[in-house]
């Protein structure tokens, strides 16, 4: 009777134990130069209750639904073109944008650069940026580091650092931005999550940036500044480098509004088509787009042309003669999402993927 009694009192601690574990995580369990990740972007309004929390937590967002796919890219600095302003060979980049802006403020081959420091803190920081401007490269420096992450990771645990960074300031570039604040950052729970890619043992970080940001520019001869505050919800794994789930968003008074939902995945065609990449019989254009999709044949002949969105559904149609000109589909009425257009010629069928803004 005693061995049964000692039995169950070791096997009740075993719980107890297993209940109470969470992981710790480091610098290995984040990116590094080479690394390709793949996430799907979900809808905001699927993403349910993000803020409970707890010890032994279980999050359940199984529910989210799909809207698009994208991917994080890290590479080498020497693979980008501002290898000579950030010669660290602990640096990489990640190409934020291929351009940004409009009309002769545009800047192009736009990316973030991020390295794992040991001092003054054990830390995944932002270094800085990368951008060219009438076809100059500029490189872009944090003064003050800002500090993504402090490890180790684990629960219960409380950082706040200081930043600044600024673009550089020269007769070359018409207008310059800085920011400099503070961030808040805590593991404020543990246990298990869900979303469509699957489960994981995760701890719950939620990163706060208060930054002052600054805009001057050769037209208004004052600088312009105004309060940004960010805020990001991450569930973090030992296995999926970036967030296995992100909610972030801007934060105003103790208001926060999420405006982007992404998680960890692998790839995805919810359709079940494959999209081609031969564009011998169409060209289609803009992509993205807001108001009209056109239509470019670039061969003789009758073409139906179909919308469709993920699941396969028809959204609309029409028939088209590749010798008439200037012809497009209405796109207007259209949701923002990514769409699927499938063109049939003949005993042929193209698809091909569309984002409409």
């Amino acid at each position: 009777m005693r061995k049964i009694y000692f039995l169950a009192l070791g096997f009740l601690f075993g719980l107890v134990s297993f209940a109470q574990s969470t992981i710790t995580l480091t610098s290995v369990h984040f990116p590094v130069s080479g690394d390709t990740l793949r996430y799907t972007n979900a809808t905001v309004a699927s993403v349910g209750n993000y803020t409970q929390t707890g010890a032994n937590f279980v999050w359940d967002f199984s529910s989210l639904v799909y809207n698009s796919q994208d991917r994080r890219d890290f590479v080498p600095s020497s693979q980008t073109p501002y290898f000579f302003y950030f010669l660290s060979l602990t640096e990489f980049g990640e190409k934020v944008a291929a351009s940004l802006g409009a009309g002769p403020l545009v800047i192009n081959d736009y990316y973030n650069f991020y390295k794992k420091q040991t001092s003054p803190l054990n830390a995944y920081i932002a270094d800085g940026s990368g951008m060219t401007f009438s076809s100059v490269p500029v490189p872009n420096y944090y003064s003050n580091k800002d500090e993504l992450y402090v490890f180790p990771l684990s629960y219960p645990k409380y950082d706040s650092t200081t930043f600044k960074f600024s673009t550089v300031s020269n007769s070359l570039i018409p207008i310059t931005y800085s920011k400099s604040g503070y961030r808040v950052s805590k593991v404020d729970g543990f246990g298990s999550v869900t979303t469509p890619y699957g489960t994981a043992n995760c701890i719950r970080f939620v990163t706060t940036q208060y930054s002052q940001d600054t805009i001057k520019n050769t037209i208004v001869p004052f600088p312009l500044g105004f309060a940004n505050y960010q805020r990001s919800y991450q569930w973090l794994t030992a296995t999926s480098k970036i967030p296995f789930l992100e909610v972030s968003g801007s934060l105003v008074g103790n208001n926060f509004t999420p405006t982007s939902v992404r998680y960890r995945d692998s790839y995805q065609n919810p359709a079940g088509i494959h999209e081609n990449i031969d564009l011998s019989a169409i060209e289609l254009y803009p992509n993205p787009g807001k108001d009209k999709l056109w239509l470019n044949f670039t061969r003789k002949g009758e073409f139906l042309v179909e919308i469709l969105d993920l699941s396969g559904k028809n959204i609309k149609s029409g028939s088209f003669n590749s010798e008439n000109m200037g012809q497009s589909i209405d796109i207007i009425d259209l949701s923002s999402a990514v769409y699927i257009i499938k063109v049939t010629e003949k005993q042929k069928t193209y698809f091909y993927k569309f984002i409409k803004e």
